[in-house]
């Protein structure tokens, strides 16, 4: 078989070399297109440079654009025949960069040429002026010497106007200015209207010196980018030259040793069926003697160590390294294996027992569930502790739908208990639920009885809730005591005092007050009574916008490291009181650091769906009797005597008012050295959801002619998920209403440039994109609504500054 699939292939050969001559005129033809490709290459490379320098002298913009157009076609007709061919994306990337730098330096020149051209005739008809007064002899000399001077200072604008070279320029620009400084002291009431307006005049657009610098500038650079252009189309057209004479060598060399390998080819395909027949026959004595007489023997021992026989051998003589060696090893192995087997199964039938007596006898309820939930085993205290009664032939259930036939109800979950879930009954009973993953996706759960524990818990916590009363009535008694004596010692020193003493005594009474105001808000903080203006909010965006203030309220030595979610994550809380708890707890992190360290805030989405804000440092960490006390009022861990001990308490009170939980966990000892101050709130309600998804798409257009307020107005909108369009002017914007096809949001200010209204372009916005959401920006309240617009139903108006809740509250409104 071996001898004939050789044989086969050989014949298959031996046809494909034959035809390798037909092959080779293909060859030969396919040069002939590449030769051709290279030949229309080198013509539009000729076509590009000859088109290009036309672009020079060209100055209506209109006129440039169709003509960079064409020449921007010959270069892609030279990157279509140049695609593929590595050796070419240099020169056209220069090419590219050449045009685009040819067509940016021109194209700006007609607008700079207007503006010179409207300078220059301004300062002709000023110099005229001038020229007149320093020429009338019935003014003082002294006036006629200034009016001289301004003819002077106005030839010289002229002349810098009509300058041809940057020196030029420079040397007209000097003597412009000495003559202005000469001046300006000397000027007289009757000549300093005369001089505003030459300078006025002069400022116009970016003013004259500038607009004919740029100008130079621009004529220079067109010049260097037609240089270049000539240089890579050079470049392109030599490329072009090289693959004709490259292809031309190439077909000639591949003839050549095509017509050498084929006769090569020949005797060696008649040399390997030779070979392969000597190799067959070799192969079949070896596989026969060496290979078939092992594999019988290997075979009749695993039959009888599968029978049980583990005595079963095989001999040692001759074991080598090849695959036949390797079995007799595997064999080998296997045996001592099954011996081992033996021996394991032995040792799992005394666990197994081991395990039935203490599932049968453990005072805990035990269930052990599959990997789809069902519960596969329980013991019999399990349903004694849930008050059910043993039933036979019960089917199979999970461990949730066996507690919910009982009596008991769950009264806090695995996420609030450290990994317990809590039941109790109507009769007080209390059990503790927990599982361990198994690694098959099944469970292991425990349930125990923890009436008696819970009610000296509650009994604790009784207990400490009273001596924190006590703390906070005496810390309060001790605040109030000290703020109302001194409102009255200054109250008695006030009724004897003068007038200046009196006003340091009232305001030593209002700082006393003031404090007293300070305490009573930190109070109702720690009381979750203060209020609360909460909205949906942002937490990653709101935590991003502090880092700047939380560098600077941390110290040099601690760093800060911010973890924003993927996603952006959306709670409904007071966001200023959200920052005081930020600052704070960032500001308790930093004096927790002793030397460098650093802080890490991360904000997420916790288990339940609810934003989670997390702020982790590597400080000193908290010992367990610190930790427990660390969120009760007044009491302080620091030895600079500096804390009021209400900090955390306020933290606590501020996130269980906003209808969230706090959680601190510390460790003192490295590498997991700090503490973290977890602040979890719940998820959003569906209507909050569904008003914060309602705009997270579309097409938005940004019509402002500030471009600090125009560049926050877009980011904003960005960030709520529109592509936005902006647009610094009222032409601009009316051209891009115009060429969108389609705009879902339109925001314009009130008063743009030159006079425009931005009611106008709401006008062309509803005219042409009637479904478009409409919206008006003033920094005064707009009261007055066109006629034309009055049947727009989805018209609103902002107060700037616009902020982003502004925009994310509008935008949720239907």
């Amino acid at each position: 078989m071996l001898f004939g699939l050789i044989l086969l292939v050989s014949l298959i050969g031996m046809r494909v070399l034959n035809r390798t001559e037909i092959w080779m005129n293909v060859l030969h033809q396919e040069t002939l297109a590449e030769v051709s490709d290279a030949l229309d290459l080198s013509r539009h490379a000729a076509d590009l440079a000859t088109s290009a320098p036309f672009l020079h002298a060209l100055f209506p913009t209109f006129q440039l654009e169709q003509e960079a157009e064409k020449v921007r076609g010959s270069l892609a007709r030279i990157e279509a025949h140049a695609t593929g061919d590595p050796a070419l994306e240099l020169p056209l990337a220069r090419l590219q960069l050449a045009i685009d730098d040819l067509t940016a330096a021109l194209v700006p020149q007609t607008a700079r040429k207007a503006g010179l051209t409207a300078i220059d005739r301004d300062m002709q008809r000023l110099n005229g002026r001038v020229r007149r007064q320093s020429g009338d002899t019935s003014l003082p000399l002294a006036e006629r010497e200034i009016w001289a001077e301004l003819q002077q200072l106005t030839a010289s604008a002229i002349a810098a106007g009509r300058a041809a070279a940057l020196i030029e320029l420079g040397e007209f620009t000097r003597r412009y200015t000495a003559i202005r400084d000469r001046l300006e002291p000397r000027l007289l009431p009757a000549h300093r209207s005369t001089y505003r307006e030459i300078q006025a005049s002069l400022s116009r657009s970016d003013g004259l010196f500038v607009l004919k610098h740029r100008e130079l500038a621009a004529q220079l650079d067109a010049g260097n980018a037609l240089f270049r252009i000539r240089q890579e189309v050079g470049r392109v057209t030599t490329y072009a030259g090289e693959k004709v004479a490259q292809a031309e060598a190439r077909l000639s060399q591949a003839r050549a040793e095509t017509s050498y390998n084929l006769g090569i080819a020949k005797n060696s395909f008649l040399a390997f069926t030779l070979m392969s027949l000597l190799v067959a026959v070799t192969s079949a004595f070896y596989v026969s003697r060496y290979v078939t007489r092992n594999l019988r023997r290997v075979a009749f021992a695993m039959r009888r160590l599968a029978a049980g026989d583990h005595r079963s051998d095989l001999p040692r003589a001759r074991i080598s390294d090849d695959e036949i060696g390797q079995l007799f090893a595997a064999f080998q192995v296997f045996r001592d294996n099954a011996r081992k087997l033996d021996r394991r199964t032995g040792e799992i039938r005394r666990q197994n027992a081991l395990f039935s007596r203490v599932f049968r006898n453990i005072k805990d309820g035990v269930a052990i569930t599959a990997a789809d939930g069902q519960i596969e085993a329980e013991n019999g205290t399990l349903r004694t502790l849930l008050r059910l009664a043993p039933e036979d032939n019960e089917p199979r259930m999970d461990m949730q739908a066996l507690i919910a036939r009982s009596a008991f109800v769950r009264q806090a979950s695995a996420g609030e208990r450290g990994g317990f879930e809590e039941y109790t009954d109507t009769s007080g009973h209390v059990l503790e639920l927990r599982h361990s993953p198994l690694p098959d996706g099944g469970a292991v759960w425990l349930l125990s009885e923890t009436t008696e524990r819970k009610r000296i818990d509650e009994r604790l916590e009784e207990i400490r809730r009273v001596e924190t009363l006590g703390k906070v009535t005496g810390e309060v008694a001790h605040d109030f005591g000290n703020i109302l004596s001194s409102i009255s010692g200054n109250l008695h020193l006030l009724e004897e005092a003068d007038k200046e003493k009196s006003r340091h005594f009232r305001a030593r009474i209002r700082s006393a007050v003031d404090l007293g105001v300070s305490l009573t808000e930190r109070l109702l903080a720690f009381a979750r009574k203060q209020h609360l203006e909460p909205q949906v909010t942002d937490i990653g965006l709101l935590v991003e916008g502090m880092t700047d203030l939380l560098e600077i309220a941390l110290p040099d030595t601690v760093s800060l490291e911010f973890t924003p979610s993927d996603a952006p994550v959306f709670a409904r809380v007071d966001p200023g009181q959200l920052e005081s708890a930020v600052l704070n707890l960032c500001v308790n992190a930093g004096q927790a650091i002793t030397g460098s360290g650093t802080i890490y805030v991360t904000v997420g989405t916790g288990n339940g769906g609810g934003a989670q804000l997390s702020i982790r440092d590597s400080g000193c960490g908290m010992p367990p009797d610190v930790l427990r006390r660390a969120a009760e009022p007044f009491f302080t861990h620091r030895n600079d005597g500096n804390g009021t001990g209400l900090g955390l308490s306020m933290v606590d009170g501020f996130v269980h008012q906003s209808g969230g939980h706090l959680t601190i966990t510390s460790r003192t000892e490295p590498p997991l050295q700090g503490t973290t101050v977890t602040m979890k709130f719940p998820a959003l309600a569906k209507e909050d959801n569904h008003a914060r998804q309602a705009h997270a798409a579309g097409t938005a257009l940004v019509v402002d002619d500030d471009p600090a307020n125009l560049a926050a107005t877009s980011n904003a909108l960005e960030r709520l998920g529109y592509a936005v369009f902006a647009a610094a002017s009222f032409t601009e914007g009316t051209t891009q209403i115009q060429q969108q096809c389609k705009l879902n949001l339109v925001i314009s200010d009130l008063n743009l440039d030159d006079g425009a209204s931005g009611w106008e372009v709401l006008r062309l916005a509803h005219n042409l994109h009637p479904e478009c959401r409409l919206v008006l920006m003033s920094t005064r309240e707009a009261t007055r609504i066109p006629n034309a617009l009055n049947g727009a139903s989805r018209l609103a108006t902002l107060t700037k500054p616009v902020t982003e809740i502004m925009m994310r509250d509008l935008l949720a409104s239907r």
